[in-house]
């Protein structure tokens, strides 16, 4: 029986919205056939150190919503502390995914991988569709210009 690849992916996911679908989707599909995928969600204080601000949804609530997607096999919270070699060998990953605007991240781990000899491929996902609704930071920045154009007063005529 073939060996069924395991594909780790990691992320924030705060506000979950169709590029983190589609970064999901390919991800898994990088690993082939019956290929599983291992969806590491960030912890708050990880996001905090990482972005500089907390996420707007709680961890355990970003991971159920992540689990809930199809194209997850398993979601589960990052270590307490950044420990993305603890992680390696609690999943133990043929892949690694990262998503297009994770260069310095994609860096780091064939870095980490290399010095460990670990056997594990990192592939970037490229990014999908407009910018705009495809990050959590442009739908945040859409919503706030939204509330701040409804805040100004209106003139009377």
């Amino acid at each position: 029986m073939a060996h069924r690849k395991i594909v780790l992916a990691t992320g924030a996911f705060d506000l979950l919205h169709l590029g983190h679908v589609r970064f999901l989707q390919a991800s898994k599909r990088k690993g082939g056939p019956g290929a599983k995928l291992i969806v590491v969600v960030a912890r708050d204080k990880t996001v905090l150190n990482r972005k500089g601000r907390s996420p707007i949804l709680p961890e355990a609530h970003r991971r159920e919503l992540v689990g809930s997607l199809r194209v997850v096999d398993k979601a589960i919270l990052g270590h307490t502390h950044l420990d993305l070699l603890g992680i390696l060998r609690e999943v133990r990953p043929d892949i690694i995914s990262v998503g297009h605007d994770q260069k310095q991240i994609k860096i780091s781990v064939e870095k980490l991988l290399k010095a460990e000899r670990l056997p594990i491929r990192v592939v970037q996902i490229p990014k999908f569709g407009p910018s705009g609704l495809n990050s959590s930071t442009g739908i945040k920045q859409r919503v706030a210009k939204r509330w701040t154009n409804r805040a100004k007063p209106r003139r009377s005529p």
